[in-house]
């Protein structure tokens, strides 16, 4: 380990191994969970997330919604919390997911749903916690301690522990069989240089980052991440949504990051690369080559539900070396702390 390395850094060098951790002791319990699911089949799902992990949950999200055709829905924590609703959650199902699971709003919210018939399921780093312990069902990340405020390693641990999950639900041979795979596309992700991207981003000084579908989560953490490790303004669309007004600040020096996940998304993407380079912006693609885009490297994965989360690792090596660059300190950004509590 080098002495001048950030904490940071590190937890993004254990995420092959968290991974691997999860494949080999977690399976059993994701599997379970997905089993319990699919005898109950919940005509509805609502997540309960913050931050990082509420990308996380927009992942999952697209994966239930097109993988077991129910529909998933976010409610916002200050329902409960503040608002103090009631909410008829009758065969439906809420899935809390949160590193730390200590958010006094998150824990309203999950009472209130299980007042409301909803059976609940935490994915959490720290089990212990208030959220774990009110749960119905607790599903480990197995992450370990994550002392970096970024959070990097459990952040991929959620998608992992959410992937699988869905692939047993959904009974996806092809899929469950790729995540044994996961880990080392994960330790060949991290070695993927994106500094090609690293001055056009610094002079830009504001940014968009782009996906859809399966994607779209990863977007919204990388947005995340600029402004947290960076202190860069980045906001994250769907590539149909930034059609709809956003395109029009696309002018010289402005910049896009992409992410392209290689599945049915991929015209709609490619056609809003084109239109972005064509207004002036410097684009960059995560994922297949698109005319107009400087094409980031990226590893190819057996399963394309695996793409994504490769794509996050890739990118966090690029925001840590990019924040030192910076002058900034990734391990401890201004006005933030590792445990955040909202009401």
């Amino acid at each position: 380990m080098h002495p001048t390395e950030t904490q940071m850094l590190r937890e993004i060098r254990e995420i092959p191994v968290v991974t691997e951790r999860q494949v080999r002791d977690g399976g059993r319990i994701y599997l379970e969970e997905a089993r319990r699911l699919k005898r109950e089949a919940p005509r509805f799902l609502v997540s309960c997330a913050r931050g990082s992990s509420d990308h996380a949950v927009t992942f999952f999200k697209y994966l239930v919604e097109t993988r077991i055709g129910i529909p998933v829905a976010s409610v916002g924590p200050s329902v409960a919390s503040i608002y103090r609703a009631k909410l008829d959650f009758r065969d439906g199902v809420l899935i809390t997911v949160s590193q730390s699971g200590g958010s006094p709003d998150l824990v309203r919210l999950q009472e209130r749903a299980s007042e409301g018939g909803a059976r609940t399921i935490a994915v959490l780093n720290v089990t212990d916690s208030p959220v774990g312990r009110a749960a119905g069902a607790v599903l480990p990340m197995l992450a370990g301690p994550e002392k970096a405020v970024a959070a990097t390693k459990s952040f991929v641990a959620s998608l992992v522990a959410l992937l699988s999950v869905a692939a047993y639900w959904s009974e996806d041979h092809a899929l469950i069989d790729a995540l044994a795979s996961l880990p080392d596309n994960l330790a060949k992700a991290l070695d993927c240089d994106w500094s090609a991207a690293a001055f056009p981003v610094t002079a830009a000084h504001s940014l968009y980052t782009i996906a859809r579908g399966h994607g779209l989560g990863i977007a919204g953490e990388a947005a995340l991440k600029l402004k947290e490790t960076c202190r860069l303004h980045a906001e994250s669309y769907s590539a149909a949504e930034v059609l709809h007004g956003p395109i029009a600040l696309a002018r010289d020096r402005f910049v896009a990051i992409v992410f392209s996940n290689g599945d049915d998304t991929e015209g709609s993407i490619s056609d809003t690369v084109r239109r972005l380079a064509a207004a002036g912006a410097r684009v960059f693609v995560a994922g297949r080559p698109i005319a107009g885009a400087h094409a980031l490297p990226v590893v190819t994965t057996p399963h394309v539900l695996l793409q994504p989360i490769c794509h996050v690792a890739s990118f966090y090596r690029f925001a840590e070396a990019l924040s030192i660059s910076l002058g900034e300190n990734p391990d401890a950004p201004i006005l933030l702390k590792k445990v955040t509590e909202t009401t």
